[in-house]
């Protein structure tokens, strides 16, 4: 069975609080003593203070005092390569090499049930053109108690698997993001709700998560998401680059055991629900944050 497990890559930096609480939560799920897992530790950024090389050494030790799960390599960055270029570069080493991969960050805690549903949804979805990702993050969206998968025409950050095929899509110039720009009915199709996908196409050279939201986007692919959570974030104490806000709402339970269901299409009822969520006229905490994170430098 281990052979046909996706490995995990996860990339760290400076949090050792947040690294801990990650990995400890991956080393709990039932797959862990299965998997095979690639860490990679960027390097410090030119003129970095005393307390933040600390932090980055802290990190390194912290990384290596546990086997997190069966089998773990550990790249550590010499100097700070910042969070686009290392996942791209990670994730593309990983996903050539093992043909798919499961990628989380630091600032994640997964359900138990996380390594499961990753990989039952790339095995479930592997031969399907039109699907480019498989995504563990699902906000507090009223689904009517049910625990299965729905198909999404977008992608996430928050904990997601791909395969090498959809990988090679990846657009790293964007060429034609111009045309998105100038466009305002390519603007609202671009656009999640009052989500201003948008506005962070300028800042794609800084970003890998907007390139890969484009390189589907152009290719009208659609993503698997969970109805129910499987990650939580707890990046937004003010501890990373971008994390300017000290709170969040996100749903505190998270779904041990979701059913990956094989969807053909979009779920309207859903995917209503979904937009009206990012459609309100007064924008939560919630929404702003999203819209400054991840698609920034960290």
């Amino acid at each position: 069975m281990q052979n046909n497990l996706a490995p995990i890559v996860l990339f760290v930096y400076n949090r050792p609080v947040h690294t801990q609480q990650c990995l400890q939560s991956l080393c709990e799920n039932d797959l862990a003593n299965q998997s095979e897992l690639f860490i990679y530790a960027d390097g410090p950024k030119e003129g970095a203070s005393v307390e933040q090389l600390q932090k980055i050494i802290d990190v390194k030790k912290l990384i290596k005092e546990k086997k997190w799960c069966r089998k773990v390599h550990i790249y550590e960055r010499d100097n700070n390569m910042g969070l686009a270029n290392s996942i791209i570069e990670g994730v593309t080493d990983v996903v050539n090499k093992f043909g798919k991969v499961i990628v989380i960050e630091d600032d994640l805690i997964l359900s138990k049930g996380f390594l499961k549903y990753m990989n039952e949804g790339l095995a479930t979805y592997s031969d399907r053109d039109n699907v480019y990702s498989i995504n563990a993050y699902m906000p507090s969206i009223d689904n009517g108690g049910i625990a299965e998968t729905v198909l999404l025409p977008l992608t996430s950050s928050w904990g997601w698997a791909t395969w090498k095929n959809k990988w090679d899509v990846f657009d790293y110039e964007m060429k034609q993001k111009n045309n998105i720009l100038e466009n305002k009915f390519l603007q609202s199709r671009f656009n999640l709700g009052d989500y201003n996908y948008v506005g962070m196409l300028n800042h794609g050279n800084n970003s890998w998560s907007i390139r890969w939201y484009y390189s589907v986007f152009k290719r009208n692919g659609l993503c698997v998401f969970p109805t129910q959570t499987l990650v939580w974030n707890i990046g937004f104490d003010g501890s990373g680059v971008n994390h300017t806000f000290s709170t969040i709402s996100q749903r505190p339970y998270l779904a041990e055991t979701i059913f990956v269901k094989n969807n053909s299409g979009i779920n309207l009822d859903f995917y209503s629900k979904f937009i009206n969520f990012y459609s309100s006229q007064k924008r939560s905490l919630f929404k702003r944050v999203l819209v400054k994170i991840k698609f920034l430098k960290k």
